[in-house]
């Protein structure tokens, strides 16, 4: 996934962007909260076809998406805002408004903040949180600045991005893409493909059936269960690399740390083709390898079994294990 690194520098773009919306709200949320604190709730049901798509923008607040058998939407919304007095709280969140716009197929929500940046001054901020329930095989496109993002049962596929926060994915039918900045990645019991990107977190993905791309620049990556992925690649910068599950016959398996360790974890009864090794670090391996070529505590190439699945497995200042389950 070095492919996405100019997508990735995009996102930290928009990170500074938001920034600028949100400097002086969350800065100010300290002062704020000596002061008054208005909430204000809003429920919406909205048509959408069984297939549709939902699109949700927020700016400051959580994102929670569950699905029922309605053809149908129902928006929960919360607004919040903190500020010095009532009056100031209750000017500030009527500045920020709650857009709903449903078409044929499609049906788009968005928190709307004043253009004037320095609106709320230094003592007042809003945040809004979702809770949406959707069609059952509806699509679905979430993406906060500054706020989780938690999916789950979505029929459709799912697209989840975060600047500051953790998106949370389980159950999906079809395949998921989640961005995260600055924050963890969770996404378990998914039937399609998977690809998953944090700058700052850690990525845990679980029983996915699909192909698997995860990528991380300072964190670690978890990857479990997923034997049915022929497809799998796992690349991050500072931190370790992690998987635990089979491999099958026919899958390519990637794995690639620059100052982490990469960690093995396969069935004693597996069959592999393995190259692994380790610029300033070691490579070990629990499984006896008929060698191609030479071997070092460095670099290992060869096949374990009858071969089959391709697994590559490197470092440059870490260490490869290749443990047996």
């Amino acid at each position: 996934m070095y492919r996405n690194k100019e997508e990735n520098q995009n996102f930290l773009c928009w990170k500074k962007a938001a920034i600028l919306i949100l400097g002086l709200m969350l800065m100010s949320s300290l002062v704020a909260a000596a002061g008054d604190r208005f909430e204000q709730k809003l429920e919406r049901v909205e048509n959408l076809t069984s297939d549709g798509k939902v699109m949700i923008n927020n700016i400051s607040g959580d994102i929670k998406i569950f699905v029922w058998k309605e053809g149908k939407v129902k928006i929960e919304a919360v607004k919040r805002a903190e500020a010095k007095d009532e009056a100031q709280a209750k000017k500030a969140m009527e500045a920020v408004e709650i857009q709903i716009k449903a078409e044929p197929g499609l049906l788009v929500v968005k928190t709307q903040y004043p253009e004037n940046k320095g609106f709320f001054g230094k003592d007042s901020s809003v945040s809004v949180d979702y809770t949406l329930w959707i069609p059952d095989r509806a699509s679905v496109e979430a993406r906060s600045i500054s706020g989780d993002i938690l999916i789950r049962e979505a029929g459709g596929q799912v697209i989840a991005n975060t600047v500051s926060g953790d998106v949370e994915i389980s159950g999906g039918k079809k395949s998921v893409e989640a961005k995260a900045v600055s924050g963890d990645i969770r996404v378990e019991k998914i039937e399609d493909d998977a690809q998953l990107s944090s700058v700052s977190g850690d990525i845990y993905a679980t029983g996915i059936k699909g192909s698997v791309e995860a990528e991380a620049v300072s964190g670690s990556i978890h990857l479990k269960d997923i034997s049915q992925a022929k497809s799998v690649s796992a690349k991050s910068v500072s931190g370790s690399i992690d998987y635990r599950g089979d491999v099958m016959s026919d899958g390519r398996y990637q794995f690639n740390s620059h100052s982490g360790n990469v960690v093995l974890v396969l069935p004693a009864s597996s069959s592999f083709e393995l190259e692994a090794g380790a610029f300033s670090g070691t490579v070990k391996t629990e499984f006896p390898i008929e060698i191609i070529g030479e071997i070092s505590d460095k670099q290992i190439k060869g096949k374990v079994g009858k071969g089959g699945a391709y697994i590559v497995a490197k470092t440059f200042s870490g260490r490869v294990e290749i443990r047996k389950a």
